[in-house]
């Protein structure tokens, strides 16, 4: 737009500018560049303008038209500063070239980075990207989808939450291409990107088990969720598999009330509990601070293994063990199926589930003891 005003004020001050005829820079003091203006200037038709346009918006390389041809309504474009109309584009083809991102909480560091991650690789797609966080209410999930679809979207990505099968369902049934992320909802065929969490749930308690703790508990969310309650399905199984099935014990917040978990620690301090497991990294935040506010150590007093860092303390270094997950693999693989379906939208498309490998990193116990004082100090 400065460009195109700086153009029209040489015009109004009688200096030619370079490669524009008498006729096109008349007409660009008073409207908008047409792709008629670019013909007229290039010498072509206003349909092989509007074709050669209409690929390069799309991100297409090849024009099937003469190279040089192509290449002189591309700069003849450029000259004029052409401006396309995106609206009437949109009517024609149907598509806004925008997809909306639903996640549970935006402030959330492994949400955050896999929308940063799908918001990369979207711009590379010339996608624009919509966030959201339902804040695990399924209500305000159903609003920021008709938000979403007012706007135009083309697709969805979304984090499911307790209470929002029958919602996505029928997203689902409003043929709206979408990827469910992290989660998923029995009984739909949607195409889905998650974790191997019961694999992670077995390998973070063997870990725990392999440094010699028996005594291992387990601390997550009450909320019915396929993440959550296969993380839960993998320690049970590690337990029952190495004989401690009595000592499998878990313990269950909701997602906005962490008070209890300092209770929860203390009356385990008493039970002799010796490590615990956390289901996600916030379970895991909120344990720590409960530690070291009660003055016990990490890992004297208690291991922890849990999923993912947390920036509140070095939780990755305190730890016996925790889950990395693959976080930019969760943002391409789900905006890389989302396109897909969005292109063929008007196929039949067979649901595609991609189940990602867990990385186990595991601490040695000095490593972790030396770092845990580290970082109670700071806390």
């Amino acid at each position: 737009r400065q460009r195109q005003m700086c153009i029209r004020d040489s015009l109004c001050k009688g200096k030619r500018i370079s490669g524009i005829s008498q006729k096109i820079a008349k007409n660009m003091r008073t409207r908008k560049v047409t792709i008629k203006d670019i013909a007229t200037e290039a010498g072509v038709s206003i349909a092989l303008v509007s074709f050669v346009m209409n690929n390069k918006a799309d991100g297409k390389e090849t024009y099937r038209v003469n190279k040089e041809t192509a290449q002189r309504i591309l700069e003849v474009a450029e000259k004029l500063n052409y401006q396309p109309n995106n609206a009437a584009r949109t009517l024609r083809s149907g598509k806004t070239n925008t997809i909306g991102v639903i996640v549970s909480d935006i402030s959330n560091k492994f949400f955050a980075d896999i929308a940063r991650c799908i918001e990369d690789r979207a711009y590379k797609h010339k996608y624009t990207v919509l966030f959201g966080s339902t804040d695990e209410n399924p209500q305000k999930l159903e609003n920021l989808i008709e938000v979403f679809r007012n706007k135009g979207i083309d697709g969805l990505i979304i984090v499911p939450c307790e209470g929002a099968d029958e919602i996505i369902r029928n997203v689902a049934l409003q043929n709206i291409p979408v990827v469910l992320l992290d989660r998923e909802v029995p009984d739909t065929e949607l195409s889905s990107v998650v974790l191997n969490n019961r694999r992670a749930g077995v390998e973070t308690t063997q870990a725990l088990i392999r440094q010699g703790f028996t005594r291992i508990e387990m601390i997550s969310y009450s909320m019915n969720l396929s993440n959550i309650r296969e993380r839960e399905e993998g320690y049970r199984r590690c337990m029952q598999a190495h004989e401690m099935s009595e000592n499998a014990v878990i313990h269950h917040l909701r997602h906005d009330k962490f008070a209890k978990i300092e209770e929860i620690i203390r009356e385990a301090r008493q039970r002799r509990v010796e490590a615990f497991l956390f289901a996600t990294n916030t379970l895991a935040g909120q344990g720590l601070s409960a530690i070291f506010r009660n003055g016990w150590r990490v890992p004297q007093d208690f291991a922890i293994a849990c999923f993912d860092t947390n920036e509140a303390f070095d939780i990755y270094k305190t730890a016996v063990a925790y889950v990395r997950q693959p976080i930019e693999q969760f943002g391409t693989e789900a905006l890389d199926l989302l396109i897909k379906n969005i292109e063929q939208k008007d196929q039949p498309i067979n649901s595609i589930r991609i189940v990602l490998t867990p990385e186990i990193v595991e601490s040695a116990p000095e490593e972790a003891l030396r770092s845990a004082e580290e970082a109670a100090v700071k806390s």
